[in-house]
């Protein structure tokens, strides 16, 4: 394991797969829009509204390898909960 770039050229080839499949998340509430604004403002590498915007982004990946939904940094795990058990 070691660090690798989520953004840019020298992106994982990982990551880019999965900005393809999800290019974007949700933001609900003023709190988490304005978490959003602070990231991308504080984040060097993100150009596209698809680059990943904080490590905290998460995506739910089916058994198959399917990307499902993307969620921002901001959201908990016990949110996207009903996603994960209709997935099942």
């Amino acid at each position: 394991m070691r660090k690798g770039d989520v953004n840019g050229q020298d992106a994982q080839p990982i990551f880019e797969y999965l900005k393809a499949q999800a290019p974007t998340e949700e933001y609900k509430g003023l709190k988490a829009k304005a978490t959003r604004t602070l990231l991308k403002t504080l984040s060097k590498s993100v150009e596209k509204d698809s680059d990943i915007l904080w490590n905290f982004t998460k995506f739910l990946i089916s058994k198959d390898g399917e990307t499902i939904k993307r969620y921002a940094p901001t959201t908990e795990p016990k949110d996207f909960e009903k996603d994960i058990e209709e997935m099942l």
